[in-house]
């Protein structure tokens, strides 16, 4: 299942100036070009490392993307369809998925990638408890799973899932066998160069913090027999957006891989060189609450906080109209699924008052309430490179205090976000952006189920649990919207966490020296393997 809005295109491609200093000999287009078939690429914070099996870092699957893609992906639709296996075959009660490679996948040493490192793969992820393999092969039976041959391998699940493949296949790349079996803990794993994969590219050096170089993998035969277009991609590192807006606007680089504010676009796009382009999100910005601070284990706070927040000025004010309100526990992008119009409590710093002065919060006397040591003093931590963020921050403060809580804003860098909240727990606010919220009829289990890896709230409940597993296993799509509308009720409730907005996320990159570009709906904008396929010298 996937969103139907189409991509808006705010400036079409032309001709300009680019120049490139690094590159190979290698050189020629269609058009006989002169210029370096080398790519260079810029991204707006430093990728934290090779191991996305393991990290949930977007630049970092961005670039590993295109070395060990990911076997679903979305089109241009937000219809996820199989880029490197076949349509599956599910039995009638979503229990048996068989699976079956796309003919010539191989590493990029030439040797086959075969159903052993399938199912070799979403074991050791979920033995190892890494990533997303909770989330999703938890429930195969990997005693009764069975290896058809060398391309085919049927799961057998011990529960129903009526989107397993979808879901795996899109979050989990393959894993090869002869290398990961070797590796006692997959926490410090880090390939070696030349890197393993079987994309287009596999990875000729990272430069810790400076840059990474991939080259052609010339096993990859998936493009239509034709492999990859472009010889060589490098991926540099800036410091924020502004540097990677100059590094564009200089020559430096052919195109920012990560998406970009209105105000970036809005410069660039009096140049008719650069293609740019914006999509709604699959996910949205949400603030979480840490259930291991006892304020925040109080329903009446949490439900209060929700209250003060202004979903209206931060998408017309610090977004300036590139964003959607999110009023609803499911993003409006997928309105077949709000139709029920369960909200999220509405914007009143005066209810939100009231309600905490009933619950006992009452002032302390400088302006925070409390109710004995429950202070409502709290620390937000946020990644200091998020589109908007300063605007964002300003106006959730102000409202929160006119309330009585006050907020320290803490940004740090995307590794020390993952060290402290999306993977060490160890916060008690965080501001975060999901990059793509899918199948959300059935899939919502990953980010709020008991123990599952984007639970970083730890808000264990069982009625949410026991909602989120049926609406797994229920075949028909109808009655599954039902239990999806017992759970949104449940949330709006409960509230583990805030939603607050659908980012509209804009891209850019230059036709000087490349064409082909084609944006698709997920995280990784220009960057997901079929479309990029396309891109090549001019």
């Amino acid at each position: 299942m996937g969103a139907s809005a189409a991509a808006s295109i705010l400036a079409l491609a032309g001709c300009g100036g680019n120049g490139v200093e690094q590159g190979s000999s290698e050189t020629g287009g269609e058009s006989g070009s002169e210029h370096p078939n080398i790519l260079n690429v810029g991204q707006t914070s430093v990728a934290i490392g090779p191991n996305i099996w393991y990290q949930n870092d977007l630049n970092s699957a961005t670039i590993m993307y295109l070395v060990c893609p990911p076997p679903i992906e979305f089109d241009e639709n937000g219809t996820k369809f199989g880029f490197l296996t076949e349509d599956p075959i599910v039995n009638d009660d979503a229990t048996e998925w068989t699976i079956t490679l796309k003919e010539g996948l191989c590493w990029n040493d030439g040797t086959p990638l075969t159903a052993e490192d399938v199912v070799f793969g979403a074991k050791y992820g979920t033995d190892n408890h890494i990533g997303f393999y909770d989330s999703y092969y938890s429930v195969v039976d990997f005693d009764k799973t069975e290896i058809i041959d060398e391309h085919t391998v049927k799961f057998v699940l011990s529960s129903a899932n009526v989107n397993f493949w979808n879901g795996a296949g899109y979050w989990e790349p393959f894993m090869r066998k002869s290398i990961w079996e070797n590796v006692a803990d997959p926490s410090t794993f880090s390939l070696e160069y030349p890197g393993d994969g079987y994309g287009p590219y596999y990875i000729k050096e990272w430069k810790d913090g400076e840059y990474v170089d991939l080259v052609k993998n010339e096993h990859y035969t998936q493009n239509n027999g034709a492999g990859a277009n472009i010889d060589e991609i490098i991926f540099r590192f800036y410091t924020d957006e502004n540097a990677a807006v100059l590094a564009l606007q200089n020559g430096e680089i052919d195109v920012i891989a990560n998406y970009i504010t209105d105000q970036s676009a809005s410069q660039l796009a009096t140049d008719p060189k650069y293609q740019i382009e914006s999509i709604d999100a699959l996910g949205y910005a949400l603030i979480s609450f840490s259930q291991g601070i006892p304020a925040l284990q109080d329903k009446e706070v949490r439900q209060a906080f929700a209250k003060c927040i202004d979903r209206d000025a931060i998408c017309n004010v610090a977004w300036a109209g590139a964003a959607t309100p999110m009023y609803t526990p499911i993003s409006p992008v997928y309105a077949d699924l709000v139709q029920s119009n369960i909200t999220q409590p509405a914007f009143s710093v005066e209810d939100a008052a009231a309600q905490l002065e009933a619950a006992g919060y009452i002032d302390s006397g400088d302006g925070v309430r409390a109710n004995g040591d429950k202070r409502l003093e709290f620390t937000l931590t946020y990644r200091s490179t998020l589109p908007n963020v300063d605007g964002v921050m300003s106006i959730i403060v102000d409202d929160l205090r006119k309330a009585g809580i006050k907020i320290n804003k803490e940004p740090v860098d995307a590794a020390t976000f993952s060290e402290k909240v999306t993977q060490g727990h160890k916060y008690e606010l965080s501001y975060s952006s999901w990059g793509v919220i899918d199948d959300v009829d059935t899939t919502l289990l990953t980010c709020f189920g008991i123990g599952q890896t984007l639970n970083f709230m730890e808000f264990n409940d069982q009625t949410q649990e026991d909602l989120l597993r049926a609406m797994q296993a229920e075949v028909d799509y109808d009655k599954r919207k039902g239990l999806l509308d017992q759970w949104q009720t449940w949330f709006v409730e409960n509230l583990p966490c805030v939603h607050l907005f659908v980012p509209s996320s804009t891209y850019v990159a230059s036709t000087e020296h490349f064409d082909g570009w084609k944006l698709v709906y997920g995280n990784s904008g220009y960057f997901y393997c079929k479309p990029f396929q396309n891109v090549k010298l001019k």
